[in-house]
This record gives structure tokens, C-alpha cells and sequence, in this order.
């Protein structure tokens, strides 16, 4: 299902769209670790809920799943 691209809309190389994967996938492995990491430094402290290293492990996770599957196919 090709569809036709207006001329005005700018479209990356094949090269470049894999770079940003990539980069994306890097970022979110970087983020699910430091979102790990928030987990266990205030499970430790006991003081605050979670929600904020719990939503930096689910966008990571999600940065994760999305640009993995793009480099696979």
C-alpha cells in the first residue's frame, strides 16, 4: 500500500530513520535505568509514592518496544 507523498513534506533517508531508532532505543533503555534506579533509591527511604519512577520505567519501556520493533521490520 504505497501511498503518494506531497512534494513539501520532507522524508529521511532509510539510513537516517534506523540512526534515529537507534538513538531512541539507547534513550530509552537509558530511561527504564534511571527510572529502576529512582524505584530502589526511595523504596530505601520509604518516604513518597512511586508514580514518578513507575512513569519514567513505562516511557522507557514504551521507547523501548516502539523503535525495537521499527529496527526489526
Amino acid at each position: 500500500m504505497n501511498f503518494p507523498i506531497p512534494g513539501f513534506i520532507p522524508v529521511p533517508s532509510a539510513e537516517t530513520m534506523q540512526l534515529i531508532s537507534i538513538i531512541s532505543l539507547i534513550i530509552g533503555i537509558c530511561v527504564t535505568v534511571m527510572g529502576i534506579l529512582f524505584l530502589f533509591l526511595n523504596k530505601r527511604k520509604w518516604k513518597e509514592k512511586y508514580t514518578p519512577a513507575w512513569n519514567l520505567i513505562f516511557v522507557g519501556v514504551l521507547f523501548i518496544v516502539n523503535h525495537g520493533i521499527q529496527l526489526i521490520i
